[in-house]
């Protein structure tokens, strides 16, 4: 008689076979989630005093409007297979030119903040002609370019911190609405957008697929060049966006200093792909993952961790980040197959 034994990865499949398909699906699109809710749980039960107050969760919350933004900005250019590093540049050059227009030289807010978005959207057009026409990879360029965006800002400023700001726009973005900042209500309908665009229109689903595989997207007839210009204006334009919002709930800024939001903006895009929709660039996922990574960092400050916390956090998630997207999607992929 012969006796034989499954190997190890067949045990292992027959095992995940005995749980239901749709738990381990539940488990795949929302285990963040279910992490968000134990973190609040634990923070709430261990600092009841000062994490599970009105005043601590509401400024939480009105606090992550511009970081929202610039995690959002990320979005499209992943989406269409590009990597974009200058958005920080570009929130910074974009809040220098409303905070130097309108609160230096005293322009219309509402034209300065104008001026910006154009600024904003020159650069991501420089960006893509550099990355898709001729062909220097993006995230050469856009690195450059954040660290050009920069300097240019510190010139402008002559590296001093600007004010004066119209306190109107203030007023806009930091007025209240159910206890909340509206600029983070405005970061939040931003995202909705976002969502519909790549969800429910042709123009998303095509950036979406030229992300996947750009070459199969060119034999099928999409315009592959046009559409990938598209997302780094639309990324930077969202950049642009996040520094007007800056701007405005700070009444000035200091050019330098908003180049520490760059790594949790891409922490929590990336961390978003493992989120509602694992393997895909989504705008949801995005915004919950901002959300939290905000909650655990703001929970363990308050419970006597270091500043370096944050540090910690972002940089983690930004490995797990990618390692759960990549598992994702291999296991999409042989779905697909299958």
């Amino acid at each position: 008689m012969t006796i034989t034994q499954q190997p190890p990865a067949a045990r292992a499949e027959a095992s995940a076979s005995t749980t239901p398909r749709w738990l381990r699906s539940l488990g795949y699109r929302y285990g963040v989630v279910g992490v968000w809710i134990v973190a609040f749980v634990f923070f709430s039960i261990m600092a009841p005093t000062t994490f599970l107050t009105a005043t601590n969760l509401t400024a939480m919350l009105s606090s992550q409007a511009a970081l929202i933004l610039l995690a959002l900005a990320v979005v499209p250019a992943l989406a269409a297979g590009e990597i974009d590093l200058s958005v920080a540049g570009v929130m910074t050059i974009s809040a220098t030119v409303v905070g130097q227009l309108n609160g230096v030289w005293k322009v219309d807010i509402v034209l300065s903040i104008v001026l910006a978005l154009l600024v904003a959207l020159l650069v991501g057009f420089i960006n893509a002609f550099l990355a898709v026409y001729v062909g220097v990879q993006s995230i050469v360029v856009t690195l450059g370019m954040s660290t050009l965006l920069v300097g240019i800002s510190q010139w402008i400023a002559n590296k001093l911190t600007i004010t004066g700001v119209s306190p109107d726009l203030g007023r806009l973005v930091n007025g209240r609405v159910l206890g909340v900042s509206a600029g983070f209500w405005f970061a939040i309908a931003v995202g909705l957008v976002l969502w519909y665009v790549y969800r429910h229109t042709a123009v998303g689903r095509h950036v979406v697929f030229i992300g996947k595989n750009a070459e199969v997207a060119r034999l099928s007839g999409l315009p592959v060049q046009k559409l990938k210009v598209g997302a780094f204006m639309v990324t930077s334009l969202l950049a642009g966006l996040a520094g007007v919002v800056v701007v405005a709930s700070a009444g000035g800024l200091q050019p330098t200093s908003l180049q520490t939001l760059l790594l949790p903006a891409f922490a929590s895009a990336f961390l978003g792909q493992a989120i509602i929709d694992p393997g895909s660039n989504n705008p949801l996922g995005t915004i919950i993952a901002v959300l939290f990574l905000a909650t655990g960092i703001n929970g363990l400050v308050l419970l006597g961790a270091d500043t370096w916390v944050s540090d910690v956090f972002y940089g983690a998630a930004v490995i797990i980040a990618v390692t759960v997207s990549r598992i994702a999607t291999v296991r999409a992929r042989r779905k697909s197959v299958l």
